[in-house]
Parts: C-alpha cells; sequence; structure tokens
C-alpha cells in the first residue's frame, strides 16, 4: 500500500472513534518522531496501529486497521512467554492476554482465517454498523469441516450450518474458539464499525491461518512522509 493510503485509513479509523465517542490512547495521533526513549515500552510490546490489505490490494474491498492495545512478548519460538522478561532496566510481567481494537470500513471483508495459538477471543462491536461472521470449523490448514457451528452471541447460544452466518450488533459479543474460521464483513453502503477483541495470547504474526488464501506483504510505497506510527516501525531511540 502507499503511505499516503495508510495514513487515510489510519485518519478515517480515528474520526470514526472520535465521532463516537470511542477513547484512543494518546500515542494514537502521535507522529513517529514522538516516539522517543520514554515510549520504549510500546516498541517492545508491539503496540500501535497496523493496516491491512492481505496482499490483494484491495483494501476498500478486503482489508482493515488494527490498533493493538496489549500483546504479549513472546520467545524466539513465537510462543507467549510464560516467564517475566528483563529488557534494559525494565522488568515486562507475563500477559496472558491481548486486546485491540478493529476498525472495518463499509464494505470491507476479513477473509476465512483461524487460529492455533489463541484458544479464544471475544469480538465485541462497539460502535457503527452491526458485522456479520460467516462460521465454518477448520479442517486442517486448507479446508473446512461441514460440521454445524454452535456459537455464542452474549452468553447466549445459536446452532448454525457450516458456512452459515450470524450478525452482531452494536453492544454484543461473540465468542469465537481459536480453530473456528470466520469471515468478517460490513455491509456497503452504511456507516464503518469498531470492535474490540480480547483474546487468549499469541504471536499474531505466525498464528492467522487462511485456509484459502496466503496473505502476502510488500514494502510500503513512500509516496508521503508517515503521518502515523505502524507498530511494525517502531525503532530503538538512538543514544544522546
Amino acid at each position: 500500500m502507499k503511505r499516503t493510503e495508510i495514513d487515510a485509513a489510519i485518519a478515517r479509523a480515528i474520526a470514526n472513534a472520535a465521532k463516537y465517542g470511542v477513547a484512543l490512547p494518546k500515542w494514537a495521533e502521535w507522529q513517529p518522531s514522538q516516539f522517543d526513549a520514554s515510549a520504549d515500552g510500546i516498541r517492545h510490546q508491539k503496540l500501535g496501529w497496523k493496516v491491512v490489505d492481505f496482499g490483494r490490494g484491495e483494501f476498500s474491498n478486503c482489508g482493515l486497521v488494527i490498533l493493538a492495545l496489549c500483546s504479549p512478548l513472546v520467545a524466539d519460538c513465537g510462543a507467549p512467554l510464560t516467564e517475566p522478561k528483563s529488557i534494559g532496566e525494565r522488568e515486562y510481567p507475563v500477559t496472558g492476554f491481548s486486546r485491540k481494537f478493529l476498525f472495518v470500513q463499509a464494505g470491507q471483508t476479513e477473509p476465512h482465517h483461524f487460529h492455533r495459538q489463541k484458544a479464544r477471543k471475544e469480538v465485541t462491536v462497539i460502535a457503527g454498523a452491526s458485522v456479520r461472521f460467516e462460521l465454518a470449523w477448520a479442517d486442517g490448514d486448507t479446508a473446512l469441516s461441514d460440521k454445524e457451528v454452535d456459537v455464542q452471541v452474549d452468553g447466549i447460544w445459536h446452532r448454525l450450518k457450516a458456512n452459515g452466518s450470524i450478525v452482531v450488533a452494536p453492544g454484543e459479543t461473540i465468542t469465537l474458539p481459536g480453530e473456528l474460521s470466520h469471515i468478517i464483513s460490513v455491509p456497503e453502503g452504511g456507516e464503518d464499525t469498531i470492535m474490540l477483541e480480547t483474546s487468549t495470547a499469541n504471536n499474531d504474526s505466525n498464528d492467522n491461518i487462511f485456509p484459502f488464501m496466503t496473505p502476502t506483504s510488500a514494502p510500503v510505497e513512500e509516496d508521503a512522509q508517515a503521518r502515523y506510527q505502524l507498530l511494525d516501525e517502531h525503532r530503538a531511540p538512538v543514544a544522546g
């Protein structure tokens, strides 16, 4: 994606948060130059913005914006740490969960995907449009099962056929076991939506499994100076 497209998507997410009265952390609007040594913990824990188009180059149809609020430190093998870790002069405790805002524009879809490390996640639609979840159990890494799906919304069980769907309205929370593959979509022509996802700890860099595609990423096309800081672009502060 172009830098201007990334910054526009983040600006739209920030504007939607303001529109719906959703408070974001103060650093969500910081410019890259504002992340100095005092924000080193943000870098180590990979907090911040991520704009995803899954390599399709069709962000307006397939993509979303993520703001990571809480993430576990992970070991070299990719597993979340089970012991506190000292980095420099600071000790980072074990974090058993992750939390993030998901900003999905009207007309956007997130393709079928599931998780193995992430045993469970709770997704609350907190503002904007209702969200459709299409659900099917994973059957290996590249196929889906035809067995029925039982899923909870606000603790109430619903039974769906395989690849059936359920609409989650603002204020409602859907509980998704890790191996329950799901498509997320927001209708065209209406409002954008904001969701809050809280999940068991995992490593997002290798625990998103897409049965029907292999997402790709390419370097950002730098057609303008960056207005916002992406979580993959945090750098260690330069010693003075």
